[in-house]
């Protein structure tokens, strides 16, 4: 069975730093998997900024915790296509910015906690949560 590539939405990077409740049990499996090598976890580059500002707003370790998570997930880099097509065709660009750059890098699934969001899905990427992704692949 090939590896599955999975880009994690900021919401679910957020609900594994600031452990909040939710479907944490189940994220925390992602990334045991990750690090079984079962799965490969990415990320947007700018999803770091995010991060960033939220485990300062809780007074956490950002750099222990960023340097934890890049030892597990990958940092996809977005290029001015991305960007400029998301600006184009998406009404919340952030969201279109994340799903163009998984769709641009061959990720395998789109794993969020708000799927309504993501109605502009393509065949070739669909979007899932980390549940119904565990439920139906592991």
């Amino acid at each position: 069975m090939a590896k599955n590539s999975l880009f994690l939405d900021v919401n679910i990077i957020l609900d594994y730093v600031l452990e909040r409740e939710g479907e944490l049990k189940e994220i925390e499996t992602l990334f045991e998997l990750a690090e079984a090598e079962k799965v490969e976890l990415n990320i947007s580059e700018s999803v770091i900024a995010t991060v960033l500002y939220f485990l300062q707003k809780h007074k956490l370790d950002a750099l222990a915790i960023v340097r934890e998570l890049s030892t597990v997930v990958n940092f996809i880099p977005f290029k001015k296509d991305v960007l400029f097509y998301s600006l184009e065709k998406y009404k919340d660009v952030e969201d279109g910015l994340l799903y163009f750059l998984a769709v641009k890098a061959n990720m395998d699934y789109f794993i969020t906690r708000n799927i309504k969001d993501f109605s502009f899905t393509l065949p070739s990427l669909p979007v899932t949560t980390p549940t119904k992704f565990l439920n139906e692949h592991i």
